[in-house]
């Protein structure tokens, strides 16, 4: 189970959190096997789950998609995020991102490929 639950009028959704300690901005082994397997499993139903993954060498927090899960885990790949933000953090701005997220969603009757 993520880290948090929340229900917008758009939707429920679901955000895993983590934080990159390292200097250069590595995500791999972040998740443990089994947070993988149920987000990726989760993004073939319904795209509702975000990895929040924050940086403070530089005061910055990303947001991912879990269809991103798998190549997040992986060590040598770049993935771009789906929002990121600086601080001094807004985070009704990254709320704004994912109801407008679900929106899309709800509208495509369809949230795996959103």
């Amino acid at each position: 189970m993520p880290d948090i639950n929340g229900a917008v009028t758009e939707g429920e959704f679901w955000l895993e959190l983590k934080v990159c300690k390292t200097k250069r901005f590595k995500t791999a082994g972040l998740w443990r096997p089994h947070q993988v397997s149920w987000q990726f499993s989760r993004s073939k139903v319904f795209h509702n789950v975000w990895n929040v993954v924050s940086h403070p060498e530089d005061n910055k927090v990303y947001v991912f998609g879990c269809d991103k899960i798998l190549k997040l885990n992986e060590p040598d790949i770049s993935v771009t995020p789906d929002f990121v933000m600086e601080g001094p953090f807004d985070w009704g701005l990254m709320l704004d991102f994912i109801k407008a997220q679900l929106k899309k969603c709800a509208a495509m009757d369809e949230c795996a490929d959103a």
